[in-house]
């Protein structure tokens, strides 16, 4: 690795490395309606986020809550993914890429059961099931959205089934944990300075100005040269 790529990734653990320990906070589905528009089952949110920022150390825990066990199979997953709220305002990419961002965790490898051929989660347990790969992470390449404002929403999606009385069902049950990202002071759009404004402004207005005073001006010599004329 040479000496720019190093740096560049010192300077991506260094704005990730607080967010590595910070636990997301679950708040009430109700007290956003972008919530209810990505069919979400658990809500969070996050710190917000400001325009350059880069964060990984990523994962998901998954709590199985019912008094059932839960099958849960990889080939029914779909990796965690954002939804831009910002929409033409902001701008997000994967570092490195985002290909194989993402990697199942030994803790949930542990739980592989032969006999079902899948991943097995007791009632009432909790795991860490899926993380974001060490150096991968995410960058705010803009963001223009005012201060306060939803900016972008990390998905997590379980797929898993019920075993009830020793029979796997073939319904699949879908939770959807959905994190919620703010924005942080917005990066300023340069517009024209005063001057300018003033100048595209005045210019419209003083171009007829301009023909008014000259067809006077005309109007005037001609008069004038009438009454030479007229007097000679």
């Amino acid at each position: 690795m040479n000496t720019n790529k190093l740096l560049i990734w010192t300077i991506i653990f260094s704005l990730t490395l607080q967010s590595a320990t910070a636990a997301y906070e679950e708040i009430n589905c109700n007290t956003d309606p972008v919530f209810s528009q990505n069919s979400c089952n658990q809500c969070f949110k996050w710190w917000e986020k400001w325009e350059w920022e880069a964060f990984g150390f990523l994962s998901d825990l998954f709590v199985n809550k019912t008094t059932n066990k839960k099958l849960i199979y990889k080939e029914e997953q779909t990796m965690p993914f954002m939804v831009n709220l910002g929409w033409d305002k902001s701008s997000w990419s994967q570092t490195p890429s985002s290909e194989d961002f993402w990697e199942y965790t030994q803790d949930f490898d542990a739980l592989y059961n032969n006999e079902q051929e899948a991943y097995l989660v007791a009632p009432n347990k909790e795991v860490k099931w899926l993380q974001s790969k060490m150096g991968y992470a995410y960058k705010l390449d803009k963001n223009t959205v005012a201060k306060g404002e939803n900016v972008w929403m990390l998905i997590y999606s379980v797929i898993s089934h019920d075993i009830v009385n020793d029979e796997v069902s073939v319904d699949t049950n879908e939770h959807r944990e959905c994190v919620l990202f703010k924005s942080w002071t917005p990066t300023k759009v340069q517009t024209p300075t005063v001057i300018e404004k003033q100048e595209v402004k005045q210019l419209p207005q003083t171009w007829p100005e301009h023909i008014v005073l000259a067809a006077l001006a005309l109007l005037l010599a001609l008069g004038l040269f009438g009454l030479k004329r007229k007097n000679s």
